[in-house]
């Protein structure tokens, strides 16, 4: 039973569609779009639940309209799901074309929640763009997103792009505290969360992560005395963590981009991973700042080569040599 008010983060979004609500003044179709966990699920469904209510306060949270949904049994708001790993044709003919120009049941709208948007296939999307080019009045689509550059131009000109940008550490720390998770080490997994309350919960969730966090650490303290061999080593161990490089890359960025900001500045103060200060300074002492540079680079290059499904071992041991150095 959620509102707008319980959404963290994301204001000029929310503000942006609670114009809309107030001034009945709605697209056909909206594009939800952001990493993993951000919030686009639980904010298009507010929104959804929204675009239905009865009440002044929309959502109200308590007439009929708003009830249907939180009990997931609304009749003119529509899940779709994809039969397959992703949505095809036939899944948008038969739970969106197949239906849509049958008038809502009983509220004002009706609304298509379409998880994994972006993973349509291009027949799919064709088969949806016949649909928002000539909507009925009464439709909404609002589609979820990871990646808008996945849509047909078509698409995406005919619908309005809400970009959900990921939160600031302190929010999802918040939320972490607030929803009692004081248990795990909330710090650290607020900052590996990349800004992602969803990923923030999987990680805490995650018996490893601790263990994975030390691991990366101890690699890092290792690299600035590391010779050609004992890089190749290294590799070796972050081959093992292989299940989550994202994971690692973003806190060896982390670690880089923190001691940048100790060498050019010589203080703690704006560090982003403070439990690893005393670390971050012993690693400065054996690095110049143009290492440093060098090695946010090398991080950088090494995420754009395993995207394009470069050899993991490989990647790992190039980008290592050039933090070291070689």
């Amino acid at each position: 039973m959620y509102s707008f008010s319980d959404v963290y983060g994301h204001e000029e979004v929310i503000s942006n569609l609670r114009k809309s609500l107030a001034n009945k003044s709605y697209s056909h179709a909206y594009i939800f779009d952001g990493i993993e966990g951000v919030g686009k699920k639980l904010l298009s469904g507010i929104f959804a639940k929204a675009l239905q209510c009865s009440e002044s306060a929309r959502p109200c949270n308590e007439c009929i309209s708003c009830r249907a949904f939180d009990v997931k049994n609304h009749p003119d708001i529509i899940y779709v799901e994809p039969t397959g790993r992703t949505l095809g044709v036939d899944d948008i003919r038969e739970q969106v074309t197949n239906i849509v120009h049958t008038r809502p049941y009983k509220y004002e709208h009706r609304v298509f929640i379409l998880g994994g948007a972006d993973k349509m296939t291009a027949q799919a999307q064709n088969a949806l763009l016949k649909t928002l080019e000539e909507p009925p009045p009464y439709a909404v689509f609002l589609l979820i997103s990871e990646n808008v550059n996945n849509f047909l131009e078509t698409i995406v000109s005919r619908s309005v792009t809400l970009s959900l940008k990921p939160l600031q550490t302190e929010l999802v720390e918040r939320y972490l505290r607030k929803n009692s998770y004081e248990h795990a080490d909330i710090e650290a997994v607020s900052l590996a969360s990349g800004g992602s309350i969803g990923k923030a919960i999987i990680l805490i969730a995650d018996e490893t992560f601790l263990e994975h966090q030390k691991e990366l650490c101890d690699i890092l303290k290792s690299l600035p005395t590391a010779d050609l061999w004992d890089i190749l080593l290294l590799a070796r161990r972050l081959e093992k963590l292989k299940e989550h490089s994202a994971r690692s890359l973003n806190f060896i960025q982390i670690w880089y981009r923190d001691a940048m900001v100790y060498k050019a500045s010589g203080s703690s103060e704006r560090l982003m991973q403070k439990d690893s200060a005393n670390e971050i300074a012993a690693f400065c002492e054996k690095m110049t700042l143009k290492k440093l540079a060098i090695g946010m680079d090398a991080v950088m290059e090494a995420g754009n080569a395993l995207s394009s499904n470069s050899n993991y071992l490989l990647t790992m041991e190039v980008m290592l040599m050039k933090m070291a150095g070689y």
